[in-house]
């Protein structure tokens, strides 16, 4: 995958465990409006090249309409990039700013709370579209934007935060009682032993005497 590729370059991480990208319908969006925006140039186009004589004309709107198509292609590389990136380290949010320029936040994988998800309007329904917010420790919260399938998608998140969890091994209070009663038997019984011994040499001097 493309997406996975770039970012592992980018980020320099040994594995990527999973990607959270955007929903498909963000895509179409973008892609609806610049389509609006070429048909638009075409139409300006054919109305001025029937009042106007100019042999530049042709070329300045193809020219427009290329840079239309740039633009397309940045604006579509910059939502496709835009990513929540689950690594060895812990979890990274990944956004591509412009061309070679992207800006990542990352945090410990075992300070994650819970995670959120919410519809805002009736079109996040319409698309199956929800936006999820990963809420850390201190009330720290990650929010990211038009996700599919977000309960697997946090599902994903929490198996892999119990994956690479290390258990915290808890004693046992009982066995901390018996350990401090056999110190205390054994420092009686030293006692005892020390006594004794006074005693019978104690003992051994008055039959003497």
């Amino acid at each position: 995958m493309i997406r996975k590729a770039i970012i592992k370059k980018n980020i320099n991480t040994s594995e990527i465990h999973h990607v959270i990208g955007h929903n498909g319908s963000v895509f179409f969006k973008l892609f609806l409006i610049y389509f609006l925006v070429l048909a638009w140039f075409v139409l300006i186009y054919l109305v001025l090249d029937r009042y106007i004589d100019w042999k530049y004309l042709k070329r300045i709107f193809a020219l427009l309409g290329l840079i239309a198509l740039v633009k397309f292609c940045l604006d579509f590389f910059d939502l496709y990039l835009d990513s929540l990136v689950l690594v060895d380290t812990g979890i990274i949010l990944y956004l591509w700013e412009w061309l070679l320029e992207y800006k990542t936040e990352s945090f410990d994988r075992n300070k994650v709370e819970s995670i959120e998800f919410n519809q805002k309007w009736i079109r996040d329904k319409l698309f199956i579209k929800w936006d999820i917010t990963i809420r850390l420790e201190h009330w720290i919260e990650f929010p990211f934007e038009n996700v599919s399938n977000p309960k697997r998608q946090a599902e994903k998140i929490l198996q892999y935060k119990k994956r690479f969890t290390v258990p915290v091994i808890q004693e046992d209070p009982t066995s901390e009682n018996d350990k401090k009663f056999d110190m205390l038997v054994e420092a009686l019984w030293w006692v005892v032993k020390d006594y004794m011994e006074r005693n019978n040499g104690q003992w051994e001097d008055k039959k003497e005497w």
